[in-house]
């Protein structure tokens, strides 16, 4: 895991955030034609400790965790 979480997750979303303001060009070979895509991160998700962790707080092996 990483040590500064904020550091980790920065660089991905600056790109997605580039991405989707000005688009992802995809060939489509099917059609044999290009268009523009528009990604978007439709749901972040993890485990119990992930989310402690990614929300910043203490969990229940803290000094006033979880009883």
């Amino acid at each position: 895991k990483p040590k500064n979480l904020d550091s980790f997750l920065y660089p991905s979303f600056h790109h997605l955030s580039a991405i989707q303001q000005e688009g992802l060009t995809i060939w489509d070979t099917a059609r044999d034609a290009s268009f523009i895509s528009h990604p978007f991160l439709a749901l972040g998700t993890a485990d119990g400790p992930g989310l402690v962790y990614l929300n910043g707080l203490v969990g229940h092996h803290g000094k006033s965790g979880c009883q």
